[in-house]
């Protein structure tokens, strides 16, 4: 195995707790990787403005993999520069504005690292869901008719989970290859550019910076991080992670994430 020379991390599920916190043993191993010489990226379907406030809880200064990997940033030291930008044709994001406005489901409308949505009685009680797990803040309007045309970073239509789970194989056979569409959290449908997922923006994270993907450890625990531990050089999946991860992963750590995960991932393959 190539010796590890970057981490690449998801953070729900992963990183932090159930409770959303980060464990001090995770800190604390990356501090010693990055001491290393390892460099450590931040994968995550999350907006480039919500990671950033977990890598202030790290205290680490990060490249940054959001939107499942449509947008590929560099660390504040390197002037937080755009190395890959991949949005959603509008054609695609046309029709999602139409499917959420006739049918009541919140539809999460990235544009320009901005959160826009339509208001809704409904789709109130998913803000709140969504909000509440990764401090995100909505623009809210009457509805999202403005956005025809334009190309989101990324989109996400959420439902309850037996109606999200029908929707992503509705969805999948519809669209085919037009999109690549996957599940993280139970509500979520997370919706990108055809061939866009953590692990395409893993690939070209690796590129920028002149490493093979050998070099790098990714550590995941839901479907959205299929692309990246099967990118990776060493593909982690956490305790915690869903069978599908697991069974791609290279190595199943014995901790969940409320248990320090990360931290037991770098301690046995990468320090």
């Amino acid at each position: 195995m190539e010796k590890i020379r970057l981490i690449a991390l998801d953070i729900d599920g992963t990183l932090v707790d159930d409770e959303k916190r980060l464990p001090p043993a995770n800190r604390e191993a990356l501090e010693a990787a990055q001491a290393a010489g390892v460099r450590v990226a931040i994968a995550s379907g999350r907006m480039t403005p919500r990671i950033e406030s977990i890598e202030e809880l790290l205290g680490i200064d990060c490249i940054i993999v959001a939107y499942n990997g449509a947008k590929v940033v560099t660390p504040r030291s390197e002037g937080r520069n755009t190395i890959s930008h991949q949005p959603l044709p509008a054609d695609v994001a046309n029709f999602f504005i139409g499917y959420s406005h006739d049918n009541g489901h919140l539809l999460n409308f990235y544009h320009d690292d901005v959160l826009y949505a339509q208001e809704g009685e409904d789709r109130r009680r998913f803000m709140e869901i969504y909000a509440g797990r990764t401090g995100a803040e909505y623009n809210v309007s009457a509805d999202l008719e403005r956005f025809r045309g334009q190309q989101p970073t990324k989109l996400i239509l959420l439902a309850d989970p037996a109606e999200r789970d029908r929707l992503h194989d509705q969805f999948c056979d519809e669209f085919g290859e037009r999109a690549f569409i996957t599940k993280s959290d139970p509500e979520y449908l997370e919706i990108m550019a055809p061939g866009v997922h953590k692990g395409s923006g893993l690939a070209t994270m690796a590129a920028h910076y002149g490493l093979t993907t050998d070099e790098v450890m990714g550590v995941g625990d839901a479907e959205n991080d299929l692309g990246l531990l099967e990118e990776a050089g060493l593909g982690v999946a956490v305790a915690n992670a869903d069978p599908r991860v697991k069974a791609i992963a290279n190595e199943v750590t014995q901790a969940t994430n409320n248990d320090a995960a990360v931290a037991e991932a770098i301690r046995r393959w990468v320090l």
